[in-house]
């Protein structure tokens, strides 16, 4: 008799089975793509039939509910914790905690945090990529908004090195930490020579 599969066995059998998933719908409101619930378990389903791998999601606590102003008026939010059980061929089990949550101004929103719960651990636990470029492949140049030149022109004003510390986190949501760093050095070779 062969042997079965234990629980990481049948989810690294899946992820060999299913290597990315594309974000193939899109938000019309907002117009961004992403990776729904269906498309999700339409792509990861065969594969987990296949290997005999069951999830089950299950509620940790009780839901909180909430409301947000929207355009139209009010709707319903929720905010919940999940644990999804997988379940090998073997029984084992591993369980994965997610948190999500919802808006909707209907009905739905309890429907809609689990699908989300679902849905993450699915692509957290199978490591299932979008088959994009990484975004670190990308490099930004952030414009300075003239906060950055007003913390520099204030921060070259200090000459001492106690207050240039006490500037640090300034410097840091400034996005001027490199030349704090080096206004610093210049400090302290001051401090050295005279």
């Amino acid at each position: 008799m062969t042997e079965k599969m234990n629980v990481h066995e049948a989810i690294n059998a899946v992820m060999r089975d299913v290597t990315y998933l594309a974000k193939e719908d899109k938000n019309t409101h907002q117009g961004f793509h992403f990776r729904g619930i269906d498309s999700v378990m339409n792509r990861i389903g065969p594969a987990m039939r296949k290997h005999n791998l069951i999830a089950t999601p299950y509620l940790v606590d009780k839901p909180t509910f909430g409301t947000k102003k929207t355009k139209s008026g009010e709707a319903k939010t929720v905010d919940i914790v999940v644990d999804v059980i997988f379940e090998g061929p073997d029984l084992s089990q591993k369980v994965v905690r997610v948190p999500a949550e919802s808006f909707d101004s209907g009905d739905k929103a309890t429907a809609k945090a689990m699908s989300v719960a679902l849905r993450t651990a699915y692509l957290q636990t199978l490591c299932l990529p979008t088959d994009e470029p990484d975004p670190d492949s990308f490099s930004y140049e952030i414009v300075d908004d003239g906060e950055k030149s007003a913390f520099i022109e204030k921060m070259m004003q200090v000459d001492d090195l106690d207050d240039l510390r006490k500037m640090q986190a300034r410097a840091k949501h400034a996005g001027a930490e490199k030349e704090w760093r080096d206004y610093g050095i210049t400090l302290a070779n001051r401090a050295k020579a005279g």
